[in-house]
């Protein structure tokens, strides 16, 4: 879990995390200059990309108070280093009067995790700018494909908005735990990478759809087809 106060914060700390990858793989390589120029070549034709979420939930609801508020701690033990959920309007080591609304809402590592409807409005509110999503007033997660960016904006390779609350009234699943369970299971086996790089030879149109479809075969076969609809409110493309 990651703290997200500004659309800034969250476009740096993607960056950064791109910018590690690179640096591995070019640590790795750097057996002989041959092996290098090599590989070198080969990293210049590979996308960099990363598998992100952005979570957009109120903790004054009751859905996110029992839902996600409650397995905060669990779900930053659980992601680990395979994904980043950005938490939008929460963060850690505010400093009193930080924001004039701010509250202690949870406790990760035994710290402090305070939220603002402030902080979360201002990331809100860049979002629905630089996409085509518009906040529906429920408690949301955006799944992202990013790469690097060289400005202020996010490079979103493709999106995906689910409603939460609407996935639950539809029973799309028994829980937000067992979903971000099966999100946070396929960020660990390595399939995002190998899935986008083979959606995305096959043609741009084939990978913005990969997303999509990945998250989709997460749930029960019955709801697949009626969330296949381009506007279907519970999980749809920005």
């Amino acid at each position: 879990m990651i703290e997200a106060i500004s659309f800034k914060n969250i476009v740096n700390k993607v960056n950064d995390e791109l910018k590690k990858a690179s640096a591995r793989i070019t640590f790795y390589d750097s057996v002989d200059p041959v092996s290098r120029n090599a590989m070198a070549e080969i990293n210049k034709k590979i996308k960099r990309h990363n598998f992100i979420g952005v979570m957009f939930c109120n903790p004054n609801t009751t859905f996110c108070k029992n839902e996600i508020l409650l397995h905060l701690n669990y779900f930053h033990h659980r992601s680990g280093k395979y994904i980043n959920f950005f938490c939008c309007g929460y963060g850690a080591y505010w400093p009193e009067g930080r924001y004039k609304d701010q509250q202690v809402v949870a406790s990760i590592d035994g710290t402090a995790w305070s939220y603002s409807n402030q902080a979360f409005v201002s990331v809100l509110c860049e979002f629905e700018k630089t996409t085509k999503w518009k906040y529906s007033g429920e408690n949301e997660l955006l799944l992202l494909d990013v790469s690097p960016s060289r400005d202020d904006k996010l490079n979103i390779n493709s999106a995906i908005v689910c409603n939460l609350e609407a996935m639950n009234r539809d029973k799309a699943f028994t829980s937000v735990r067992s979903f971000f369970e099966d999100i946070i299971r396929y960020s660990v086996t390595g399939k995002n990478a190998n899935g986008w790089q083979f959606s995305d030879r096959k043609g741009g149109e084939v990978a913005k759809n990969y997303l999509k479809e990945t998250v989709l075969s997460l749930l029960p076969k019955t709801l697949q087809d009626t969330y296949k609809k381009a506007e279907n409110y519970a999980i749809r493309q920005i």
